[in-house]
């Protein structure tokens, strides 16, 4: 503190517990409620005059556990949140050592630094809110491609779930050259800020190509534009840059031909990894329209080349589903640009991830141990620098072992590796991206496989309101199935989302759903909706309100907020903790007494027993 030096005291979580209570009580704000069962730090810098700043400097040090081959850390960030102000300026930075082969967040974006080849990663944010701790994966290394598996046991469901991180490491006898097409929507809905970006993004990445890269541009509005006519090698690309900045929006959009003309510049008979970039702000409007035709047509074209199509729709305007079903039939991935995002940060942010693929035609083979529900299904493409990850769930510990095969220039290699799985109920973070994960695949049989019965669309429903409700995943997508099965609190629901003008199929619902393929955590969309223990809560006229069908028939016990009744209530259960850290006014039903925390109610311990009983 300034230049003085003081000892924390280090407490436990119970011993922890009766000081969050007295701070909640002293601050007013059931947020904090959140933290009770942590540990707390105690450090006593009195006198503090009045008016006067100082500045705090904490140092501390913790051992982390090797499960496996990966250390996992998680530092209490969100809890900042609870500040009247958002932080000005956040800096992490996370230095390695050369056991660590990678560093992953699932939960923010960490940008490996490449500061003198420190090993450095780093995650930087202004004026910050933050929404969840930041946790972090440091995976050992030692192999070509080195590998980690991190893993959560659910002693509830007695089952585990893990993630499986393969990360080839960058050489340039391990990477793959490639051909790269770009195909870039130029119509007159493109005109303005979009194009500009559009321009930028097409720029970012020809300067990325590498030497033994070479690329294309086709264009095209309501006609298509081959403007290089023919791959050209990535030396060529300082001239291409400069005529790039000259390409002008306007007309129709013929996306079918743009497709077919973009495939037709690969050469089959090439052994190099292709990729075609496609970037739209629009729906077809000249040429072939119908997108069943053009989606079996390009998968066609694009299958007989081995061509990877990435999509990137821009806008609320493009039709969601043609993107979609491009990307899924042809290995792709697809990112949905909406209003508050860069074209030109999106584009450059998948291109990198895919800019040295060093094995294709990847198997994963996994055994040992009982395996299921595996996600992503393959066969994948691992690019030097850039994890592979696949989720799934296991069902008792053991030796898990893994079996890597792949193809670069005509070679095989195979991989083997062996992990010890252990039923530990660290890592929940690893739960969740499995199941957004199963989500999304989900969503998408549910959104697009043709000849599914009602019946088993059902049942895809089901699974995923299920899902949705263990893990309190709520998005523009989900919200869709989740909002009939809510009772009393479904039109404030469905009011929150816009339920009317929106649908399973919209461009935000398809966003949502790109979104929860990815390795992150999704914080979902701000609503006034709350799942705890899979029982919903809803935000009705300021009251969190349990969504139970019976709760104005029940005895109603009024308990005033941040008396010793109150505190007394939410030691009684868990679950109480957490539903009272919903906000200051809360009902909610429990062994059939509904109870409403508010302004006036009773206060002391004797009343609550009372009414317990």
């Amino acid at each position: 503190v300034g230049d003085d030096v003081f000892a924390g005291e280090v407490l436990s979580a119970e011993e922890a517990r009766s000081i969050y209570f007295e701070i909640v009580s002293a601050m007013r704000d059931p947020a904090l409620l959140e933290y009770v069962g942590s540990g707390l730090i105690r450090l006593s810098v009195f006198p503090f005059e009045p008016g006067e700043k100082r500045t705090f400097s904490l140092n501390y040090s913790q051992p982390l556990e090797l499960l496996g081959n990966a250390y996992s850390f998680t530092y209490p960030l969100k809890i900042e949140s609870l500040l009247s102000e958002p932080i000005g300026h956040v800096r992490i930075i996370v230095e390695v050592s050369d056991e660590i082969a990678e560093v992953f967040s699932p939960s923010h974006p960490f940008r490996h630094m490449d500061r003198d080849n420190d090993g450095s990663y780093i995650f930087e944010a202004e004026n910050l809110r933050p929404n969840s701790d930041v946790m972090f994966v440091l995976s050992t290394g030692g192999a070509e491609i080195p590998s980690s598996v991190v893993t959560h046991w659910d002693s509830t469901l007695n089952r585990g779930y893990f993630l499986l991180s393969l990360v080839p490491k960058i050489e340039e006898t391990t990477v793959i050259p490639k051909d790269v097409v770009f195909v870039l929507d130029i119509s007159g809905s493109m005109y303005g800020a979009k194009i500009e970006q559009a321009r930028k993004a097409l720029e970012q990445t020809l300067q990325m190509l590498r030497e033994d890269d070479r690329f294309a541009i086709v264009t095209f509005d309501g006609d298509v534009y081959n403007l290089t006519k023919e791959l050209l090698p990535a030396h060529k690309k300082t001239e291409w840059i400069d005529r790039v900045r000259e390409i002008q929006a306007g007309g129709l959009t013929n996306i079918y031909d743009a497709l077919r003309v973009g495939l037709s510049v690969f050469d089959e008979k090439e052994d190099r990894f292709k990729v075609l970039l496609f970037l739209t702000d629009g729906e077809p409007t000249a040429g072939i329209t119908d997108t069943g035709r053009i989606v079996n047509d390009t998968t066609s074209a694009a299958r007989e080349k081995k061509v990877h199509i990435f999509s990137f729709g821009i806008g609320t305007g493009v039709i969601a589903e043609l993107l979609d079903r491009l990307v899924q039939e042809n290995a792709g991935r697809v990112s949905y640009i909406v209003e508050g995002e860069t074209i030109e940060a999106k584009v450059a942010d998948l291109y990198r991830s895919i800019e040295t693929p060093a094995l294709e035609n990847v198997t994963v083979n996994l055994s040992g141990i009982p395996i299921i529900s595996i996600i992503p299904e393959g066969p994948y493409t691992l690019f030097s620098g850039s994890a592979l990850r696949l989720s799934g769930i296991f069902l008792e510990g053991g030796e898990l072992r893994v079996r890597v095969e792949g193809e670069r220039s005509d070679e095989h290699y195979t991989y083997i590796y062996r992990f010890d799985v252990n039923e530990s109920q660290e890592n929940a973070f690893v739960s969740r991206i499995w199941a957004q994960r199963r989500i999304a695949q989900l969503a998408n049989r549910y959104r697009y496989e043709q000849g599914l019965s009602e019946e088993a669309r059902e049942e895809i429903s089901y699974e995923i309101i299920a899902l949705s409700k263990s893990f309190n995943i709520i998005n523009e997508f989900t919200s869709f199935l989740i909002a009939p099965e809510l009772q009393n609190i479904s039109r404030s629901f469905s009011d929150s989302f816009d339920l009317a003008s929106n649908s399973v199929g919209s461009v935000m619902a398809a966003k949502s759903v790109a979104e929860m393929e990815q390795d992150a955590i999704t914080g979902g969309v701000a609503t006034d909706l709350r799942f705890i223990g899979q029982q919903a809560f809803g935000l009705i006229d300021g009251v969190w309100t349990h969504d139970n069908p019976g709760i104005e028939d029940l005895e109603t016990v009024k308990v005033e907020i941040f008396s010793e009744a109150y505190f007394k209530l939410a030691e009684t259960d868990p679950w109480i903790v957490e539903v009272c850290a919903l906000g200051n006014r809360v009902k909610f039903v429990f062994n059939n007494t509904l109870f409403e925390i508010g302004d006036e109610g009773i206060v002391s311990y004797e009343e609550l027993m009372e009414a317990l009983n």
